[in-house]
């Protein structure tokens, strides 16, 4: 875990691919996508059980998880700007969002949690999610973010992780908390340079954090339930609670 913190705070950072001759928006997929490849090669490397989850199980679960999916982002991105901007470059966007999502949680969802797994999936599920929480203070440090904005984006940073990571055991796909990742991110690569800087260089919103971050923890404990014991049981303790069976 120290290992890989420092490798994706400073590590390849280092790499210098803002001296490719592309636009800044296809310099960040390339650097997204060569990261995210990185840590797949750990996750192969350290730990080969988590690669189970890269592939794509279709199950009556896989529409449940995109449906939670849809319910927390539809609204961001029905509202977004997309004023002066042609479909290539919300498109392209969306590529980058997207790339966001890869790389971020083949690195959480993936190696992280895949080196806590042994330890319990709740266990796994909290110190992949506060650590992934954590990393976003590196924002204030060379982000340009406030200290204090930023606090409140740790906060809602580790909610998010928690959810992702029921979504990947429930769904038992990785893929579903990446595409989660990218449309939650999508909405702000829209937002003008000058409107982000304003909001990120402010103070805190601690309720509108709150507002998404309690119910994200409850539906990701939701799916992790789910996920780490049998369906069929649960919903017979149900029905004994509510006296339909004995």
């Amino acid at each position: 875990m120290f290992g890989g913190t420092v490798l994706s705070a400073w590590g390849i950072g280092l790499i210098p691919f803002e001296q490719l001759p592309l636009p800044g928006y296809w310099i960040g997929i390339i650097y997204r996508t060569f990261s995210g490849l990185a840590w797949l090669a750990a996750i192969w490397y350290f730990y080969p059980q988590a690669l189970s989850r890269f592939k794509i199980t279709l199950s009556k679960r896989l529409p449940i998880g995109l449906l939670i999916v849809l319910f927390f982002t539809v609204g961001p991105i029905y509202h977004s700007d997309y004023a002066h901007k042609s479909i290539f470059d919300v498109v392209v966007v969306f590529l980058f969002a997207l790339g966001i999502g890869l790389d971020e949680d083949f690195f959480s969802r993936g190696l992280i949690f895949g080196a806590c797994e042994s330890y319990g999936i709740q266990i796994a599920a909290i110190v992949s999610a506060v650590h992934f929480g954590l990393l976003h203070f590196g924002n204030a440090i060379w982000g340009g973010q406030s200290f204090s904005f930023t606090s409140t984006q740790v906060v809602g940073a580790m909610a998010f992780g928690y959810l992702c990571v029921g979504l990947m055991l429930y769904t038992k796909t990785i893929w579903v908390p990446v595409l989660f990742h990218g449309l939650t991110d999508f909405p702000m690569q829209l937002e003008s340079a000058a409107s982000y800087k304003n909001v990120v260089t402010g103070q805190a919103y601690w309720l509108y954090t709150f507002s998404f971050a309690i119910p994200y923890v409850i539906v990701g404990s939701i799916l992790i339930n789910f996920a780490s014991k049998n369906q069929s049981t649960l919903i017979l303790r149900l029905y004994r609670k509510l006296k339909f069976v004995n």
